[in-house]
C-alpha cells in the first residue's frame, strides 16, 4: 500500500503541494502529492501535482463519505486541510478515519472551536497564561477600538471605529463582531508563530516570523526572528489536543518584552514556505511521524533573520 498524500482546498497553495512533494523524495518514501479542489483545474496547485481531485464544498452532506472513499481509493494515508472552514468538521470525524488507517492533520475539536471563536481564542489565551488586549462588549466599548469578525480571516472586515456613531452606521452584524483595545503599529510589531505539535500534543517546534508587508491579509513581505521564542515557548507549550502545524499570531513590544496574543489558526498558514525555507521542514515532520513512526525532539535549527519577499507567479494550463 502507497503512502499518498493529499492536500485539501489546494487552491493557490503550489509552495506547500511541492514542499509535501519534496518530503516525500527526501526520505524516499512510497508515495505521491495529490491535490483537492471544487474546481482543480482553476487551481494552481493542482495543476502542479500528478493527480487531482473534485471534492464537493466541505458544508455539504456528502463531503465526508467522498473524502473516505477517495483516501481508500487512492492510498491516501496523510490528509492535509489548509482553509479554516474545513477544521471542525474534519476534527470531528478524524477518528473515523485513523481507524482505516487515514490520519487527518488536525487538532482536536477541543481546540478548534475556542479558535474558530476568536472570543473563546481570548479565553483560551488566559488558561495558558498569554497576555492578550482588553477586549469590550458590545454595550461597553471605549472608542477609539479595533473591530474583527468574530470567525473571519484574511482580514476581512476588520476595521478601527472612532465612535458609537461609526459603529451605529457599519453595516456588519454587530453581535458577531469582537470589540477590542487598538494595539499601537508605531508601538508594537506584529508577527505569525509557525508552531509544530506531534500527535501527542508536545511542541517541537515554533518559527516566529515578522509581518513586514501584508497584502490581502496574508504576508507579503517578512523575516524569521528567533529572539521570541523565548517568550512563546512556555504558554504555548500548555496547548492541549494540538497536532500539525499551527499559525498563531502575536504583537511583540518594540522596546520592551511584551507580547499580546491575537488569534490560533490550526493550519498551515500562506506565510508558511518562509518556514520551510528556513529549515522548519513540518511537512517532513508529518512524513517521519505519520508514514515512519519516528519520535520527534524539539528543535530550533533553522535560519534566524531569514527574509521572504513574495512575488507573483504563474501556471498555466493548456486547453484548460
Amino acid at each position: 500500500m502507497k503512502n499518498n498524500v493529499l492536500v485539501l482546498s489546494a487552491g493557490r497553495r503550489v509552495s506547500l503541494v511541492r514542499a509535501f512533494d519534496k518530503a516525500i523524495e527526501d526520505l524516499g518514501v512510497d508515495g505521491e502529492v495529490f491535490g483537492a479542489d471544487m474546481n482543480p483545474n482553476m487551481s494552481a496547485a493542482c495543476n502542479v501535482l500528478c493527480k487531482s481531485f473534485v471534492l464537493p464544498h466541505v458544508l455539504n452532506d456528502e463531503y465526508i463519505g467522498e473524502l473516505k472513499s477517495l483516501c481508500l481509493e487512492e492510498s491516501i494515508r496523510l490528509v492535509v486541510p489548509t482553509i479554516d472552514t474545513e477544521l471542525l468538521k474534519l476534527a470531528r470525524h478524524k477518528q473515523e478515519f485513523k481507524d482505516l488507517g487515514i490520519t487527518i492533520v488536525v487538532s482536536d475539536s477541543e481546540l478548534v472551536v475556542p479558535c474558530r471563536d476568536k472570543r473563546l481564542t481570548h479565553d483560551l489565551f488566559n488558561e495558558i497564561g498569554f497576555p492578550v488586549p482588553v477586549t469590550y462588549s458590545l454595550s461597553n466599548i471605549i472608542f477609539p477600538c479595533f473591530s474583527k469578525p468574530i470567525s473571519g480571516s484574511l482580514s476581512q472586515n476588520i476595521r478601527i471605529l472612532q465612535s458609537q456613531d461609526e459603529l451605529d452606521a457599519w453595516d456588519v452584524p454587530k453581535s458577531e463582531m469582537m470589540y477590542m483595545e487598538i494595539v499601537s503599529d508605531k508601538a508594537f510589531d506584529e508577527y505569525t508563530v509557525d508552531v509544530y505539535f506531534t500527535q501527542s500534543s508536545e511542541l517541537i517546534c515554533m518559527v516566529p516570523r515578522e509581518r513586514v508587508e501584508v497584502r490581502g491579509g496574508e504576508i507579503s513581505k517578512g523575516r524569521t526572528n528567533k529572539a521570541l521564542i523565548n517568550l512563546l515557548k512556555e504558554p504555548m507549550s500548555k496547548l492541549k489536543t494540538a497536532f500539525g502545524c499551527l499559525t498563531l499570531q502575536v504583537f511583540k513590544s518594540k522596546t520592551t518584552d511584551q507580547i499580546y496574543g491575537i488569534e490560533i489558526n490550526p493550519r498551515f498558514g500562506g506565510g508558511f514556505p518562509l518556514s520551510n525555507a528556513a529549515g522548519a521542514r513540518y511537512p517532513e515532520f508529518l512524513l517521519r511521524e505519520v508514514f515512519l513512526n519516528e519520535k520527534l525532539n524539539y528543535t530550533d535549527d533553522w535560519e534566524d533573520q531569514l527574509v521572504m519577499l513574495r512575488y507573483d507567479a504563474e501556471v498555466l494550463v493548456s486547453n484548460g
